[in-house]
């Protein structure tokens, strides 16, 4: 339906149902509910306490790696991948570029005002006038036009509503990727300088093997130890010297990939490992379900649902007549000294409907598929659940096995190193011969170097667990 008037007599009344008409149309755009179903966050099985854990919450809270650790190494290189990470940067554009959107879609559901201002130099064809005699001259127009559709249907605001949640799940990607980002910095911190550990180790023990087999090169000489003796030493110096170049070649590998972490290349990036000798701090007992809530992925999956339910609405609302209001006041005269008297001023005021009629289909085929896209990310986002309670649950079992195995271990270092001590001392009295010292040795190392790896194992492992955890307790 459409109905115009311009200046005429007629113009006053127009007016009157016009405006009344208008009135009648916002009220029932303000009152009008949007079409597609109200969102609801999904329930899930989020355990209230996790199963490795005791019952017992006697955590303090704890948020992010700078107040766990309290590292000022790590501190000073989560300061400086925040602020060169490359990836981080580009992640934060994709959410500016969101909350742009948001505010697009608004504006679809306000006024739209334009104006113009033109000018022209005419001479009409002889031939077409009607008079026989052609026109010429000048034109000059200024107007302003605005035009409304209003939203009784809730299209424009089930788009807003959809742009909102696409802006809060990019937001949710960016905070995700600053987590990784520090959590991948801190993984990096402490294995980098636990190999340190490792590698000062090997080395000490490279010495000593490589004085040991100068040693026993000389005794060979003089016919007190047999061929055999120095043919085992060489070999326990060469495998100590092979442990030491596996060693380096890994603290390598992860000092390049700390550079590119923190936007820098090998080149250009300097660090000075030092050794690790503190024990990862101890995670607390009674950590409470919920705070799997605080994971940006789980935060992220769930306003992508909600994206997808707003975007039923769009599609439901497509089905629906579009009402438009649109309005022109302007000037337009021959002389331009004339512009802008009343002589000159014409005006128009209008509004539209415009209903879907034939489409081919396509409507309910975007219903269709707006609906479906509901269901795969309800499904993806109970399955996220699903892997963080694993996840988590996996870690904490991690937790404890892996200080049981470290207890064990330092045991067998004590053992090991007093077995070395006592082997040394029967050798030097002339007790036990030297292939008993060399096997002392060799159990010795082995025990001091299994003790260094799983200490580092139990950084990582502690470290996955916060970033599963949501940042902290």
């Amino acid at each position: 339906m459409f109905f115009s008037h311009q200046n005429s007599g007629q113009s006053a009344l127009l007016k009157v149902v016009g405006k009344k008409i208008f009135i009648s149309l916002l009220l029932l755009w303000l009152a009008g509910c949007a079409t597609g179903p109200k969102y609801e966050t999904p329930e899930t099985d989020e355990p209230t306490a996790f199963l490795n854990t005791s019952e017992e919450r006697n955590s303090s809270p704890m948020s992010g790696w700078r107040e766990f650790f309290h590292s000022p190494g790590l501190d000073e290189l989560l300061d400086q991948a925040e602020a060169n990470n490359l990836t981080l940067q580009a992640a934060w554009q994709s959410v500016l570029a969101s909350r742009v959107a948001v505010q697009r879609f608004r504006t679809e559901g306000l006024p739209q005002v334009d104006a113009g201002l033109s000018g022209e130099t005419f001479e009409r064809s002889d031939a077409l006038s009607g008079i026989g005699r052609g026109d010429s001259g000048d034109r000059f127009d200024a107007d302003g036009r605005v035009g409304w559709e209003l939203d009784l249907f809730g299209r424009v605001r089930r788009s807003v509503e959809a742009a909102r949640a696409n802006y809060k799940a990019e937001e949710a990607l960016y905070h995700d990727l600053i987590f990784t980002l520090q959590a991948d910095v801190a993984l990096h911190y402490f294995q980098i300088n636990s190999l340190q550990a490792e590698i000062e180790l090997l080395e000490r023990s490279q010495e000593t093997r490589a004085e040991s087999l100068k040693l026993i090169e000389q005794r060979r000489r003089f016919g007190t130890v047999s061929e055999l003796a120095v043919a085992q030493t060489a070999s326990l110096l060469a495998t100590a010297e092979a442990r030491l170049y596996a060693a380096k070649r890994i603290q390598n590998s992860l000092l390049y990939s700390l550079a590119a972490l923190l936007g820098e290349t090998p080149a250009t990036f300097s660090y000075q490992p030092d050794a690790l000798e503190s024990e990862p701090p101890a995670i607390p007992a009674g950590l409470p379900g919920e705070l799997l809530a605080r994971r940006p992925d789980i935060r992220r999956s769930e306003r992508s649902l909600a994206e997808a339910n707003a975007l039923m609405g769009v599609a439901k609302a497509d089905y629906f007549p579009r009402i438009t209001l649109s309005g022109t006041l302007g000037f337009a005269v021959r002389d331009w000294d004339d512009m802008f008297e009343s002589i000159s001023r014409f005006e128009s005021s209008g509004a539209g409907i415009s209903v879907p009629v034939f489409q081919g289909g396509r409507l309910r085929a975007n219903e269709t598929q707006a609906r479906a896209l509901y269901k795969e990310r309800s499904l993806l986002y109970r399955q996220t659940v699903i892997a963080a309670v694993t996840e988590v649950e996996d870690l904490l079992q991690s937790v404890h096995l892996l200080e049981a195995q470290s207890e064990a271990i330092a045991r067998s270092v004590e053992a090991s190193s007093n077995a070395r001590s006592i082997s040394i001392l029967q050798y030097e009295q002339g007790v036990s011969d030297f292939i008993t010292a060399l096997d002392a040795e060799r159990t010795a190392l082995d025990a001091e170097q299994q003790l260094e790896q799983v200490k580092r194992s139990q950084y990582i492992n502690t470290i996955n667990l916060i970033r599963a955890l949501g940042g902290g307790w």
